[in-house]
């Protein structure tokens, strides 16, 4: 980016902040337009620009484009402030811990619908059948001690809700909109990533799930093919039979399994060298898990293994294998799938138009196969959840 440009941008958000200090209308457009260039800006410095020469230049232009998103993301916290809602700072910080320690590793479980209501209607007709033949009983003192005192545990070893990436934004920007004169701009940096990446998410979901979250084929999709569903599965996990592969389905499995406070986000295939130290540090079991799963091989696992999570990843290693090419070291130095496949703890600079592009939509638990056309509008070929949908996905992305 020239430093005029730089400059410009500078001069742009210092007339915006001047305008809120003002208390001056900021129409939601306006808001919105703020927010996209932030997620513009966050994606630049995550991501890197192709082509530039290593050196000073170069990290004094990512420091710049950082510290710009930061500013971008405090007068959003500043807008939203504008509005004098009562902030319980508390509540807003145990979110974003409960979505710190939040991991996917039940991305691929379906709820039934159909069976809950089956079973709540079952047992509700064997109530009321049971009712009139149950003989009176006597009304017995109850200790209100002992009620509360049950309810209270009852309510504490309840799980807890998972966090949604709409409810996690707002917090994040409710916690600093009411924290702004007391935080270091330290703590504005990391929750500055974390809000921009989880608004991101929230855009794309709003987008490819415009039309309802029902499974969906579209008519385009190649229904026959001469080779059976089962050898050509097989085929994508024997891509991984190698040493690239090993590793790719060992740190895919640990990024599903750990928390992703500490996958973080990352733009290649394998984890960074401080998320493994981290995972080796506190999550043993999870790391000696995939351990012995990538020692396994990624055909031995589909073939014989019977969790489906290790199932999924041993297909995802395979793709990787077969999609990430064009270096000498691809796995450890090109973008995860050449960005074709989008997973909540990637960031990667996203593939030409027409291509075809693969989702998880971790909120919904659903696998989502689009193409992006020449006016940026994506058109959704697939929309499936579960184990079978990745199955069927990939199958139809590669």
């Amino acid at each position: 980016m020239p430093l005029l440009a730089h400059r410009s941008i500078g001069r742009t958000l210092c007339k915006l902040r001047d305008s809120i200090t003002n208390n001056e209308h900021v129409s939601p457009r306006a808001a919105k337009a703020l927010l996209c260039c932030g997620i513009a800006m966050y994606r630049r410095y995550a991501i890197g620009e192709h082509g530039e020469e290593d050196g000073d230049d170069r990290e004094e232009t990512t420091a710049l484009v950082k510290q710009s998103s930061v500013l971008i993301f405090v007068l959003l916290a500043a807008i939203e402030s504008r509005r004098g809602d009562n902030v319980d700072v508390e509540v807003t910080r145990k979110v974003v811990e409960r979505a710190n320690t939040r991991g996917l590793a039940s991305v691929l479980e379906i709820r039934s619908r159909k069976r809950r209501r089956e079973s709540h209607d079952a047992d509700a007709d064997s109530g009321e059948r049971a009712t009139p033949q149950a003989p009176e009983a006597p009304e017995a003192p109850v200790a209100p001690a002992v009620s509360e005192m049950s309810k209270a545990t009852a309510e504490s070893e309840a799980p807890e809700a998972p966090v949604t990436s709409g409810e996690l934004t707002m917090s994040v920007l409710k916690y600093v909109s009411s924290t702004l004169p007391n935080k270091a701009s330290l703590e504005y940096e990391r929750l500055a990533e974390l809000f921009f990446r989880t608004s991101a998410s929230c855009m794309a979901q709003n987008l490819l799930l415009a039309h309802g979250t029902s499974d969906f084929v579209s008519l385009n999709v190649k229904v026959d093919h001469p080779v059976p569903r089962d050898q050509r599965l097989l085929g994508i996990a024997q891509a991984g039979e190698s040493e690239a592969g090993q590793s790719c389905l060992r740190d895919i499995l640990l990024s599903f399994l750990l928390p992703s406070g500490i996958i973080g986000v990352r733009r290649n295939l394998l984890l960074s060298r401080a998320a493994s130290t981290a995972a080796g540090v506190d999550h043993a079991d999870a790391v000696n898990q995939a351990h012995s799963v990538a020692m396994a091989g990624c055909e031995y696992i589909w073939v014989n293994g019977t969790d489906p999570l290790e199932r999924a990843c041993a297909l995802l290693a395979g793709a990787a294998v077969l999609t990430t090419k064009g270096d000498s070291d691809p796995i450890r130095k090109c973008d995860a799938f050449l960005g074709r496949v989008s997973l909540p703890f990637f960031e990667t600079t996203p593939p030409a138009r027409g291509v075809k592009r693969l989702t998880l939509l971790a909120d919904q638990k659903r696998w989502v196969l689009y193409k992006v056309d020449k006016k940026n509008a994506p058109h959704v070929l697939c929309n499936l959840r579960g184990f079978e949908g990745l199955c069927d996905c990939l199958l139809e992305f590669l």
